[in-house]
Order: structure tokens, then C-alpha cells, then sequence
């Protein structure tokens, strides 16, 4: 599914021709499809990779600009493992958590 996710993104760019916007139309069908087929967990593990991804290259980003030290390289693998431990239950109990907290705050 996420593979179909990033071709359907990949195809859907401006200034598509006609057969492009065709491609994008059956791309989008069989997703369509997919999730249907895959049901509900299918989509949770589609989300739960899309975040884990994100949070993978936000942690490289932030040592791409200076060497790493020693204790740089033990809190990278630290947070590896710790992303790589992460359920879609526990995904969902944060990201619920995280919006209490900014309605209590805003």
C-alpha cells in the first residue's frame, strides 16, 4: 500500500497530459481497492511506516550539519531502536496525548 501511496504521489505532479491523468486515475483505483481489501489494519501499518520514515530522516537531519561525536552516535541508536519498538497502539495513545496537551494549552 505505501508503495502505491508513492506512486500515486509520484504521478499526480502539474502539469500532467492526458495520459498521465489517466495513469493517476487507475493508480488511484487500485489503491482504492487495496484499502478496501487490506481493511482497517492495513491502512494503521501504512500510517505507522509513513511516521516512522519521517521521524527516521528527521533524526539524520539533525546531524547532517556537524560530525557526529561518540555520545551523538549512542542517542542516534537509542532513538532507533526506540522507533523501531513503536506499535500503532502506542503511535495513536502519543499522538492523542499530544492533542489534549495543545487543547489544554491553547
Amino acid at each position: 500500500m505505501v508503495e502505491q501511496i508513492r506512486k500515486l504521489q509520484g504521478l499526480n505532479r502539474p502539469g500532467a497530459g492526458w495520459w498521465r491523468q489517466r495513469r493517476v486515475w487507475r493508480a488511484r483505483e487500485r489503491l482504492v481497492d487495496m484499502m478496501t481489501a487490506g481493511g482497517l489494519e492495513l491502512l494503521n501499518e501504512a500510517e505507522l511506516r509513513h511516521w516512522k520514515s519521517h521521524a527516521m530522516v528527521e533524526l539524520f537531519l539533525k546531524f547532517m550539519d556537524s560530525p557526529m561525536r561518540q555520545d551523538d552516535t549512542a542517542e542516534t541508536l537509542a532513538r532507533i531502536e526506540a522507533l523501531n519498538a513503536v506499535t500503532y497502539e502506542k503511535y495513536q495513545q502519543a499522538k492523542k496525548a499530544l492533542a489534549e496537551e495543545k487543547a489544554a494549552a491553547g
